[in-house]
């Protein structure tokens, strides 16, 4: 239940910075979005933890937004809507052999354009957005981000949201890979928040 609950914390987080950047245009935990980032390129993580660098403070937008969903808070709707559409993608993108090596070709020659000052540059951004827009985007149901029109219209923003959207597919196949399954979200809400709330008291 712990690497579930990470897992799906970190779904919600891409989810989160999605929703963030569609309405405001910014990212206003940094900590949070190099982290979901970054999980993109631990191919070989020891653990579900080490996939976020062992440090769950930078997961507490997800485990936090994962909380305030399972108590129906309203305002997180389309955090939620994104999040089963994430879970969903991944799903089908498990029997997609060929697009899961285009992904996975894409984000080795991403990692080339890494440099050691900005790993998270914006030729990576560009290069992650482009990834996404040429597998996941291609299968059904899309992911349609609501927000501001400005922010919307801004390339570098929509590269950003489908970046962190990328991340939160490696997010849902990790919460396959642990054992998480769709009737989990529906019967063991209980146990996710209180593994969460155990988390972010780390």
């Amino acid at each position: 239940m712990r690497d579930q609950t990470i897992a799906l914390a970190a779904v919600y987080q891409a989810a989160s910075l999605a929703h963030e950047l569609a309405n405001s245009g910014e990212i206003r935990d940094p900590k949070g979005w190099e982290a979901s980032l970054n999980s993109l390129y631990k191919f070989d993580a020891a653990s579900t933890e080490d996939v976020f660098n062992n440090d769950m403070s930078g997961l507490a937008m997800g485990l936090n937004a994962l909380i305030k969903s399972f108590n129906k808070d309203a305002h997180y709707m389309n955090i939620i809507k994104y999040t089963i559409t994430l879970l969903t993608l991944q799903n089908k993108l498990n029997t997609r052999s060929q697009m899961l090596d285009q992904i996975g070709q894409g984000l080795s020659g991403s990692k080339v354009l890494q440099t050691s000052d900005e790993p998270l540059n914006d030729a990576v951004i560009t290069k992650l957005a482009n990834i996404y827009s040429q597998t996941i985007s291609q299968m059904q149901p899309r992911v349609i981000v609501a927000g501001q029109p400005f922010h919307l219209k801004n390339p570098a923003t929509t590269e950003k949201i489908r970046a962190v959207l990328l991340a939160g597919i490696r997010a849902a196949m990790l919460w396959r890979q642990v054992g998480g399954t769709q009737l989990q979200l529906l019967f063991k809400r209980k146990a996710y928040i209180t593994e969460a709330k155990s988390l972010l008291r780390i």
